[in-house]
């Protein structure tokens, strides 16, 4: 039954992907329109301003120009905002240069702009202590940091942890009712955990046989139905190189570390 409904899973993320990709091709579509009603209004700009240029009078070409220029302004809005609902379909960010990166970079690789909103440089001196705790107080807007006191070393536990180390032996000897002649054996008590340990392991086993199972079936799946609609992917692996900084890897090419926003020389 677990490998039925993993299956049906797997059938289900393969229709969301592909729903996605149909939604993404008509955001593209709609944005090829928007740049086409673009081109009608350049075109418009330029014949405004041959018309000017013609009567030798430039102010009447200037606010046709002007009001072409704003109605450009309007579609450029569109088409971002287009490709930041295909960034978001394809789990990636859509920096402010146009260059869409990974959802879990911190800087564009292609500018350098950090794609954290109102992320500030972390600084060594605004870390706190692991013991203390900060309240807000609505009422009063004041911060108070309380911390924890401070554990004294000169405590002696000794009498405490030597009172429950005899209530513990007692307790064992009350309740285990040992037969005469036989003597407590440490590997009894640890028995059931060792039994737990077993059955988890051939659980994980039985886990990963239905994993493989349903990958295999997955990918039989997707090799009968999609392998006529998707385009082949090429062989060549992607050419990567390490960060100068942070050692992470980035594209070939890129001037900025998408983690650690260091610039490459």
């Amino acid at each position: 039954m677990n490998i039925l409904q993993r299956i049906k899973d797997g059938a289900n993320r393969a229709t969301e992907k592909a729903q996605g990709a149909v939604e993404v091709s008509k955001l593209n579509g709609q944005i090829a329109e928007v740049e086409k009603e673009m081109e009608l209004h350049f075109m418009e700009m330029g014949r405004s301003f041959y018309e000017g240029y013609s009567d030798e009078n430039m102010s009447r070409a200037e606010k046709e120009m002007l009001k072409h220029c704003k109605a450009c302004d309007e579609l450029k809005l569109e088409i971002d905002e287009l490709r930041r609902r295909i960034a978001e379909l394809k789990n990636e960010k859509l920096c402010k240069c146009g260059r869409t990166v990974q959802l879990d970079a911190n800087f564009c690789p292609s500018c350098g702009r950090s794609l954290k909103e109102g992320q500030t440089p972390r600084r060594h001196d605004d870390s706190r202590d692991a013991g203390a705790a900060m309240f807000q107080e609505d009422d009063f807007g004041e911060t108070k940091i309380y911390k924890e006191p401070a554990q004294d070393d000169e405590f002696n536990f000794d009498h405490v942890y030597g009172k429950d180390e005899t209530g513990a032996s007692e307790e064992r000897s009350y309740d285990y009712d040992l037969a005469p002649g036989k003597e407590w054996d440490a590997m009894e008590e640890d028995s059931p955990a060792d039994e737990r340990e077993r059955l988890q392991e051939d659980e994980l086993e039985r886990e990963r046989e239905r994993q493989l199972e349903l990958d295999r079936r997955i990918r039989f799946w997707k090799e009968n139905n999609e392998g006529e609609t998707e385009a082949p992917v090429s062989g060549s692996p992607r050419e990567t190189v390490k960060c100068q900084i942070c050692r992470a890897e980035l594209p070939k090419g890129s001037k900025w570390c998408p983690r650690c926003g260091a610039e490459q020389i």
